[in-house]
């Protein structure tokens, strides 16, 4: 993922913390030590993907669209990147130039979905501890 993905889910993540709360763009920028463009830049990609809502006036900001027990990795990573795709032919097909004669296009789409469906199994709330993972 990238940079921004990643600081989509601090700013989801801060918010989760006080679910009901409406805060700024500056103070998440403050709070996690980020550049106010970037975190209100954001904001708006996360509002447009209705993650966040924005809430105007005086006291206006920012806060949850839904529970984030209901926000998942993925619905993070489709609001900043378009969707998880590890190669181009997961993201669209017909993208690559070898396309036609390529012999791993279906097994990176199976590997992507197996991703897909699984990042989507975690939420911003998961997110904020340790992960317990299955013992090997």
């Amino acid at each position: 993922i990238g940079k921004m993905t990643d600081y989509a889910m601090l700013i989801l993540s801060e918010m989760a913390k006080t679910p009901d709360a409406i805060l700024s763009a500056n103070s998440l920028a403050e709070a996690l030590y980020l550049n106010l463009p970037t975190t209100s830049k954001i904001l708006k990609m996360l509002s447009d993907a209705q993650l966040v809502q924005s809430v105007r006036g005086a006291d206006g900001g920012y806060k949850l669209a839904k529970s984030a027990n209901t926000i998942s990795i993925v619905d993070v990573i489709t609001a900043m990147e378009g969707g998880v795709a590890l190669t181009e032919c997961c993201e669209v097909k017909g993208k690559c130039a070898i396309n036609s004669m390529c012999t791993m296009r279906e097994n990176w789409r199976r590997i992507n979905h197996m991703m897909d469906s699984m990042l989507s199994k975690f939420t911003i709330l998961d997110m904020q501890q340790p992960l317990a993972l299955p013992k090997e």
